[in-house]
């Protein structure tokens, strides 16, 4: 298999981009230019004008992509859905490194997930939304299933989507605990612990999936 030049993870994208796919692209990075505000003054206190200023826009512009402030907090929970269809193994990248990609993706963007779902309980004025929580961790699973299973042709759906369980309730379990000092470097060893004993020596050599796992972190 030839191998491009992988860079940055949070250029890598697992999913088809189609036209109605950019206009998304593009809440998806104000929702993260605005996080901090949200962080800094929860729902109620955050201002459409503080929040447009943090994504370089006039409200007015801001409006043009959300349609209200609730639209723009919940977003991440109640955008179109990702699912193991849309999302592509680019046949010119090691599958494996591709997974590796998406862990420190999915890790870059944990933080604003979370965020999102507190901020709709937020406006809910509930403890939790559990079905909002669900959807979200069901599309993970999707995502992280299509590319565990192409580590391997001849994984079924089933025996990846597992693998994809396990490692996500990981990764979102400890995120949510807030036990380790160091969040993101502890959970991807943890993961990446998940996953090497699903994967090896059953699906991929040991050796080829400690190397992939290496070479992502190296370039995060």
């Amino acid at each position: 298999m030839t191998e491009r030049t992988v860079g940055d993870p949070r250029d890598f994208r697992p999913w088809r981009f189609r036209e109605s796919d950019r206009l998304e692209a593009r809440r998806r990075e104000l929702f993260a230019l605005a996080a901090p505000v949200f962080r800094r003054h929860g729902y109620r206190g955050a201002t459409i004008k503080a929040l447009a200023h943090a994504c370089g826009l006039s409200p007015a512009s801001l409006y043009h992509y959300f349609g209200s402030k609730e639209e723009m907090a919940t977003y991440l929970v109640r955008r179109p859905r990702m699912d193991w269809d849309s999302t592509w193994v680019d046949p010119t990248i090691d599958p494996l490194v591709q997974l590796a990609l998406l862990l420190d993706l999915s890790l870059s963007e944990l933080p604003n997930y979370l965020l999102a779902m507190r901020l709709a309980d937020e406006i809910a004025g509930t403890v939790s939304d559990d079905r909002a929580h669900a959807r979200t961790f069901r599309e993970g699973e999707a995502v992280f299933a299509r590319m565990v299973a192409g580590t391997d042709p001849g994984m079924s759906r089933s025996a990846a989507t597992k693998v994809a369980r396990d490692a996500l309730s990981a990764m979102v379990g400890s995120a949510i605990l807030g036990l380790d000092p160091e969040p993101e470097a502890a959970v991807r060893e943890r993961v990446v612990g998940v996953l090497r004993a699903a994967l090896v020596p059953t699906h991929v050599q040991a050796q080829r999936f400690d190397a992939a796992m290496h070479r992502a972190e190296q370039t995060a």
